[in-house]
């Protein structure tokens, strides 16, 4: 296998992690990679999101301790955080590239570079909103949320929010924003459709747990606080429904009996052509008469072999 490349240099500690614990727990890289992100959101929650978190660690969990795969998670978190604080770039997201991805269904991340010339282009540093709060950015597909950080550190007192289809970048994105004390939302679901699995909100925050207050950066939302539009899962139901009972009711009770047995394949609208072709002009219900052919003006041997008609139907 070819050696991975990465753009960053602290990114190689988070990959030999990540290899660690995947050998450890005897999974793949992108189990471990996934279970990994999910336990680093839930580490950044304040105690709001034992569940996931026992959740992520289940599979990592065997062995004696200090040799299980859990027991790198906060080695993890630790050189992401330091990575971060010398090297202020989008650490995750080169990794997720460069050994989780490898460009599946395209997903190739805008370098930071380019997003970073695209902020400048479309953000105005002293931008708000006409009654003057703060601005909210909105990016329907922002992968690892690189254009979001370039969009706040030009317009600091904006709200950013994100949607990704992929959990994965959903949750690396959440980590970006909140690592790095930004204030937004960010969305799993798909932008088009609008259909929404899960949101989490950015932004610190206090939480009394039964181990005393502690202090967040993101938090588990309902999709319904999330500032983007989606469709419920009794919207959703209730439209098919209707669709499928509009479907029943053009549909012709006797329809089926209308065609023969022997070209139950053919559709209808061809079955009902060849009617009219067999009953002559639809329009009138009458047969046209046959026109008289003119008199051939080929020789016998010409007529004696005929070309082959091929019917249309």
């Amino acid at each position: 296998m070819a050696k991975e490349q990465f753009f960053y240099s602290h990114t190689r500690q988070l990959f030999n992690t990540l290899e660690s614990i995947s050998q450890r727990s005897s999974v793949s890289r992108g189990k471990a990679f996934e279970d990994v992100l999910q336990a680093c959101v839930a580490a950044l929650a304040a105690e709001t999101m034992e569940p996931a978190y026992f959740e992520a660690i289940k599979a990592h969990t065997e062995g004696s301790q200090g040799k299980r795969g859990v027991d790198l998670f906060p080695k993890f978190l630790a050189q992401l955080i330091e990575g971060m604080s010398e090297q202020d770039q989008d650490l995750l997201g080169d990794l997720f590239e460069a050994s989780i991805s490898y460009g599946e269904k395209g997903q190739f991340l805008t370098p930071e570079s380019v997003s970073e010339l695209l902020a400048n282009l479309t953000i105005d540093a002293e931008e708000k909103t006409d009654d003057g709060h703060a601005l909210m950015i909105n990016d329907p597909c922002c992968g690892t949320g690189r254009m979001l950080l370039k969009a706040g550190e030009i317009n600091p007192q904006a709200e950013l929010c994100g949607q990704d289809i992929d959990a994965r970048c959903v949750r690396i994105t959440a980590l970006n924003l909140g690592l790095r004390g930004k204030y937004g939302y960010v969305v799993c679901g798909n932008s088009l459709t609008l259909e929404s699995k899960f949101a989490y909100r950015i932004g610190s925050f206090y939480h009394e747990s039964p181990h005393g207050r502690r202090r967040g950066v993101i938090r588990d939302i309902p999709l319904k606080q999330a500032p983007v539009p989606f469709i419920t899962d009794a919207a959703r139901k209730a439209t098919q429904s209707l669709f499928a009972q509009q479907e029943a009711d053009s549909r012709e009770p006797d329809q089926e009996q209308k065609i023969p047995h022997n070209i139950m394949e053919v559709p209808q609208w061809l079955f009902r052509l060849e009617q009219r072709m067999e009953n002559g002009d639809a329009d009138n219900g009458t047969h046209q008469p046959a026109k008289e052919k003119p008199p051939s003006t080929k020789s016998a041997s010409e007529n004696d072999h005929p070309k082959t008609q091929k019917k249309l139907f």
